[in-house]
């Protein structure tokens, strides 16, 4: 792999009252040599720290210097901060995948739980599909769609995609009673059901579909074709796909890696995690 290390990455952190880390050279550890390039990974990181519910400008703090009687703008990156840059972070270089896994295990370490690739993925594809279910039921709504009618529609699509109706497809992949389904579903599924819910809101609106039995009919149809085309990449039906944690608890485990990494750098130089 790549020269990323412990040793160097504690060696380059700095000291303002706090630890932190210059942007400009975590860049240079990840192998990347283009600030625009990068740029564009700390943005994607500081999105993933707001859907966390984190203030990004605690952890992202914008800094400047001259170098060569030229301001340079840059950032000083919080250990969290550094943490989800490596994710969101190109995983083909090998500076990337080495910091990358062992960013996340500093992380699991102080917490005591498992801190997975994915969990970011996940809670950005959650969101994601919150905003198209609502985009759905509007689109649904103009089409003729009462409130009180809204369950059928939804379960057609369900029906489509999984061949049973969702009170089944819980039971089968035991999500407890009371729970969200697409809280459990992991980046696959769930990037699925966005793929499902987004195609079915376009085809209703592009073609034009009014009343519930038009709407159901092309809620299970868009579903249908998502499941084949999830079994035709995967061989897997998407009713055999495992459940994840709970979403809200992965939120929980990275608001407490934050916490940790934070108390970890507050008031004085840590230490090396190398051993």
């Amino acid at each position: 792999m790549g020269d990323f290390s412990i040793e160097r990455f504690e060696q380059s952190g700095r000291e303002n009252g706090t630890r932190y880390w210059d942007a400009h050279d975590f860049m240079n550890s990840l192998g990347y040599d283009s600030w625009p390039t990068f740029q564009q990974v700390i943005t994607k990181a500081m999105g993933s720290c707001a859907k966390l519910g984190l203030d990004p400008t605690e952890s992202f703090i914008r800094d400047s210097y001259f170098e060569n009687d030229k301001e340079i703008t840059t950032y000083r990156l919080s250990r969290f901060a550094c943490f989800l840059v490596s994710i969101h972070a190109d995983s083909r270089k090998e500076e990337v995948a080495k910091a990358k896994a062992l960013l996340a295990g500093i992380a699991a370490r102080l917490i005591e739980e498992r801190i997975q690739e994915q969990d970011l993925g996940r809670i950005e594809a959650r969101d994601d599909l919150k905003l198209a279910e609502r985009i759905l039921s509007g689109t649904a709504q103009d089409a003729g769609l009462e409130s009180n009618q809204f369950g059928i529609f939804k379960n057609a699509g369900f029906r489509g995609m999984y061949n049973m109706p969702l009170s089944s497809l819980m039971h089968r992949k035991g999500v407890p009673n009371g729970k969200v389904l697409y809280d459990f579903m992991g980046l696959e599924e769930m990037a699925g059901n966005l793929f499902r819910v987004t195609q079915t809101a376009a085809r209703i609106k592009n073609q034009g579909i009014m009343g519930l039995p038009a709407l159901a009919q092309t809620a299970e149809r868009v579903g249908k074709e998502v499941r084949h085309m999830m079994i035709k990449n995967s061989g897997t039906p998407p009713e055999s796909l495992p459940i994840a944690d709970d979403i809200h608890g992965v939120k929980r485990r990275l608001k407490s890696a934050e916490r940790a990494m934070k108390q970890m750098d507050g008031n004085k130089r840590s230490k090396k995690l190398s051993e």
